[in-house]
């Protein structure tokens, strides 16, 4: 992956980040609730390993 898809990759999951936080839960139900849950920690996940790996390219 090269340094510029990650970087594409981290705005997208910042994005993401963004719009998985300002979501509301009113009106869901506990299991879709745990959905959102999970894909707010999954992308918290993926920006850090993106994070990472664009940190291990400029130290390059």
């Amino acid at each position: 992956m090269s340094q510029n898809n990650i970087d594409n990759e981290i705005l997208t999951t910042e994005q993401e980040l963004k719009h998985l936080g300002s979501c509301t839960t009113k009106g869901l139900t506990d299991e879709e609730i745990a959905q959102q849950d999970e894909r707010f920690f999954l992308a918290i996940a993926k920006l850090k390993w993106l994070k990472g790996r664009r940190d291990i390219r400029v130290k390059r």
